[in-house]
C-alpha cells in the first residue's frame, strides 16, 4: 500500500512518475528491514536489497552491476586474492572475468569439476588457474590463506565454507552466494557466522564480513 504522502503527490502534474518511483523505494527500504519470519518474509527482503543502490537502472546490465559492485564493495579493499567456486563456463555469470580485466591486480583462482564447462572455461580463459575438483574442505584455521573474496554456486561448496567460518577462519571479506530456490537456510547460516547480506543480483546473494 502506497504511504498517504505518496498518494498525495499522484495528484500534482508531472510528479507521478516521481511519486511512483519513490514509493517503490520506499517499499525497498521497508522490505531490506522485514525479519525472516518464514520464506515468504525472505522473499520480499530479498525484494528489497535487489533494487537496492539503483540495481534496477544502473543494474540493468551487466557492466552497470559491476559498476555498483567496484563502488560498494572494491573501493574501501586493497586488491588480493579472490575464488570461483563452482565456476561454471568462466563467463556466463562470471564476476572472476570482470575483476582479471578492470582489475588486473586481483588474483584470481576457480574450481569446476564437471567436465564440460571446465573444458569450456580452460577455453574462455587460459591464464586463469583451474582446479578441476570441488572446494568443498578447507584447512584447519590458520593453515591455509583465505580469500578476500568468492563466489559459490554450489551447495557443497557453500556448506563447506560455513563450517570453515564456524571453525574461526579469517581472512574472507565478502561472498556471493548462488540462491536458486531463494531459501533464508544461507541467509541465516551467514548472519550467525558475522555476515550481512548487502546485496542480491540474478539470485546471487552477496554478503558482507560486519564483525
Amino acid at each position: 500500500m502506497f504511504p498517504a504522502f505518496f498518494q498525495n503527490l499522484h495528484g500534482i502534474p508531472g510528479l507521478k512518475a516521481v511519486a511512483t518511483k519513490s514509493a517503490r523505494l520506499f517499499r525497498a527500504w521497508l522490505y531490506r528491514r522485514l525479519p525472516v519470519w518464514n520464506r515468504a518474509c525472505f522473499q520480499k527482503k530479498l525484494a528489497g536489497f535487489e533494487r537496492r543502490w539503483g540495481l534496477e537502472t544502473r543494474g540493468f546490465t551487466k557492466q552497470g552491476f559491476f559498476e555498483i559492485f567496484r563502488q560498494k564493495f572494491l573501493a574501501s579493499s586493497q586488491p588480493k586474492i579472490f575464488y570461483e567456486l563452482q565456476a561454471g563456463d568462466g563467463r556466463v555469470g562470471s564476476l572472476g572475468i570482470w575483476l582479471e580485466r578492470e582489475n588486473p591486480s586481483w588474483r584470481v583462482e576457480a574450481w569446476e569439476h564437471r567436465e564440460f564447462p571446465a573444458a569450456a572455461f580452460a577455453r574462455h580463459r587460459p591464464s586463469t588457474q583451474l582446479h578441476r575438483d570441488r572446494k568443498t574442505s578447507w584447512a584447519n584455521p590458520g593453515g591455509e590463506t583465505f580469500p578476500s573474496g568468492m563466489t559459490i554456486r554450489g551447495s557443497r561448496e557453500a556448506s563447506a565454507l560455513c563450517r570453515a567460518l564456524g571453525r574461526g577462519a579469517k581472512g574472507l571479506k565478502w561472498v556471493g552466494i548462488w540462491n536458486p530456490g531463494r531459501h533464508p537456510a544461507w541467509f541465516l547460516r551467514m548472519r550467525r557466522l558475522g555476515f550481512r547480506l548487502e546485496l542480491v543480483y540474478e539470485r546471487m546473494e552477496f554478503y558482507r564480513k560486519t564483525k
